[in-house]
């Protein structure tokens, strides 16, 4: 279980983030993230994955809580995807970028390997092995980001608007590829039907704050998003 106990977050210049959520997230379960732009989503992502330091609160993934002592562990556990996979995409092809994690991770050469071609197979983008990043469409470097982070064999991932910018057909392969995908997911997304064809619970942001935590029915519950601004 992912859990997040009283979660507070803090900008530098003291602007609160995120204000005191708490929620839990079940091995295999599938929980969109929703809110207008500025509600805080992107900031609880990184706060999961110790990008961002907690003012207070707690992070726990099984019975490891998440510090400066246990944020290797944490990581490999929960992945996240970028909203923008140029962030996360920057080696020559995207093989080498799969596998930077792995060998960070100390994984030897072989099941290095393995693992990457594995991935690749499960995506559908063996092709895309020895292309460079800078070649690749929209939709194939999301599939490239997403590959990078299941390599790592993650129990839960992280998904920053996975459809975001993608055709419709990208967006059609998107939505089967995270269907399929049997880790806990948190999934931060304004595509609401997106949402409603993935998620099976929705949590709703409001300046910072967790103001719903419900059902996907809250998808079509028009004044309380119009409330949140969405």
């Amino acid at each position: 279980m992912l859990a997040v106990t009283d979660l507070t977050v803090k900008y530098p210049d003291g602007t609160c983030a995120i204000n005191a959520a708490r929620f839990s997230i079940k091995a295999g379960e599938s929980v969109a993230l929703i809110g207008a732009n500025g509600a805080g989503k992107t900031s609880l992502l990184l706060a999961l994955v110790g990008v961002l330091q907690p003012a207070l609160g707690e992070i726990q993934v099984g019975e490891t809580i998440l510090n400066k002592r246990t944020l290797s562990e944490v990581r490999s556990r929960v992945g996240l995807v970028f909203q923008n996979p140029d962030d996360q995409l920057f080696m020559p092809t995207i093989f080498e970028d799969i596998a930077f994690g792995l060998r960070s991770f100390g994984c030897g050469e072989t099941e290095t390997a393995e693992r990457v071609n594995a991935v690749l197979s499960r995506l559908g983008i063996g092709h895309l092995a020895e292309r460079s990043p800078l070649k690749l469409s929209g939709g194939e470097k999301r599939l490239a980001a997403i590959a990078a982070v299941l390599a790592m064999n993650p129990e839960f991932l992280l998904f920053d608007e996975p459809t975001a910018f993608l055709d419709p057909r990208a967006r059609r392969n998107m939505t089967t590829i995270l269907s399929d995908l049997s880790q806990g997911k948190l999934i931060a997304t304004h595509d609401l039907a997106f949402a409603e064809e993935t998620c099976s619970r929705v949590l709703l942001l409001q300046n910072g704050k967790l103001v719903v935590d419900g059902g996907r029915e809250l998808l079509r519950d028009f004044p309380a998003l119009e409330a949140a601004g969405l």
